[in-house]
């Protein structure tokens, strides 16, 4: 995709799931990578992977975005290396699932800061010199589940609510100046998120799930076209079209039904 040949992609969580996937199809794109995830060996296995199979430039910047002050201590390493970066991919999150009373605050305090806090600290960070340049973008990866009230994913569903809006209104806020944003709003993805989040996967809706290589060949489709925001999968989008039109007690009152069958409860 030609948006992406020659220039600069920081993707953050990268080491698994759809940050990887975001890496590979944008090595394949002819994009050059700065991987961001905790892993250092993870990282650099798939920068070796980016380079042999695809020829991408790759560095490599380990760092943890839950820990007070990543973004920044991120965004400077990312600086150190001396690239501009075009394009930012704002992967790392993650989610929980279970009673809000029993969960753990620390794991909270973190879950808020990986999904929402560095994505508005690196998106400050990066912006200013795309505008500059008039050229580059950026992609949040937000979640369907930022469209309702999610009972027992509270705190992960109004963190990708944060991610959406945020999105959007940055979105509007950069129309004409050759850099866009756009929210990914993926529903169920076959990655390791369920089993981290503590979902049943089995209990999974399994009409909607997409492979990873599927959702990211989409968004980055969608991404290349300029659209602001993008919803893979023809259920997904019902789902989240359902989300605006039906009222807001009622959405809530399916989403617990939902999550209490899926065990979420516990």
């Amino acid at each position: 995709m030609k948006p992406f040949e020659d220039s600069w992609v920081l993707v953050t969580g990268a080491s698994s799931g759809l940050g990887h996937e975001f890496a590979r199809q944008l090595a394949h794109a002819g994009a050059n990578l700065i991987l961001s995830a905790r892993s250092r060996e993870r990282l650099e296995q798939l920068a070796l992977d980016l380079g042999r199979v695809a020829g991408a430039k790759a560095h490599v910047v380990p760092c943890d975005l839950a820990r007070p002050g990543g973004a920044g201590e991120l965004s400077a390493a990312v600086d150190a290396l001396g690239v501009s970066v075009t394009h930012l991919v704002n992967d790392a999150g993650f989610g929980s699932a279970g009673p809000f009373v029993a969960s753990e605050p620390q794991a909270l305090s973190e879950m808020v800061r990986v999904n929402a806090e560095a994505v508005a600290m690196l998106s400050r960070h990066f912006l200013p010199a795309m505008v500059a340049a008039g050229r580059g973008g950026i992609i949040n990866v937000a979640s369907t589940a930022g469209h309702q009230p999610v009972p027992y994913m509270a705190t992960y569903a109004a963190s990708k609510a944060f991610v959406l809006n945020f999105s959007l209104a940055l979105a509007a806020e950069l129309r004409g100046t050759g850099v866009h944003v756009m929210a990914l709003c993926p529903g169920p993805v076959q990655t390791g998120f369920q089993e981290r989040a503590g979902i049943d996967h089995a209990r999974m809706f399994r009409l909607a799930v997409l492979s990873s290589t599927e959702t990211v060949e989409l968004a980055l489709a969608a991404y290349a076209k300029g659209k602001e925001l993008f919803v893979p999968g023809r259920i997904n989008r019902a789902q989240t079209l359902a989300a605006k039109l039906l009222p807001r007690p009622l959405l809530t009152w399916g989403a617990l039904r939902a999550s209490e069958r899926m065990g979420r409860a516990r």
